[in-house]
């Protein structure tokens, strides 16, 4: 079975790290809504206890994986384009938040998810990869 080289896993990696933590802000995001307000800072167990809910725990569990899936990014990726492209979770929660919470899509909003779009468009135009450096 051909091995796929540091590059593709890279890339790998970083796209299942931007669905994890696009995901996970959705999931936060559900939990935190439904919960409403918690209690006072001055009873941390109450507050510590309203926030251990499915998707509140499913969130952090899956920002977790997609943080340690970005550390993998890191040691195959160039950064000045792992990073950038890290953006693409900025829309996928734009529009996680129209498609499940009815969040208005207005025009200045599209705009700059539009802004971000070409962004991550033109740092992907740069085809000529390096691998990174390592000190020995």
């Amino acid at each position: 079975m051909k091995h796929c080289s540091d590059n593709a896993r890279g890339l790998l990696a970083l796209a299942v790290s931007i669905l994890c933590c696009a995901a996970s802000q959705l999931l936060l995001k559900s939990g935190m809504s439904s919960i409403g307000t918690l209690p006072a800072l001055d009873n941390v167990p109450a507050y510590a206890l309203g926030l251990i809910t499915p998707p509140i725990v499913g969130g952090l569990m899956l920002y977790a994986f997609g943080t340690a899936l970005w550390l993998v990014c890191l040691t195959k990726l160039d950064l000045s384009i792992a990073y950038p492209a890290s953006a693409v979770q900025f829309l996928l929660i734009f529009a996680g938040a129209w498609y499940f919470f009815g969040e208005p899509v207005t025009t200045p909003r599209l705009a700059g998810a539009a802004v971000v779009l070409v962004g991550v468009l033109l740092l992907s135009l740069d085809r000529k990869p390096t691998s990174p450096t390592t000190s020995t």
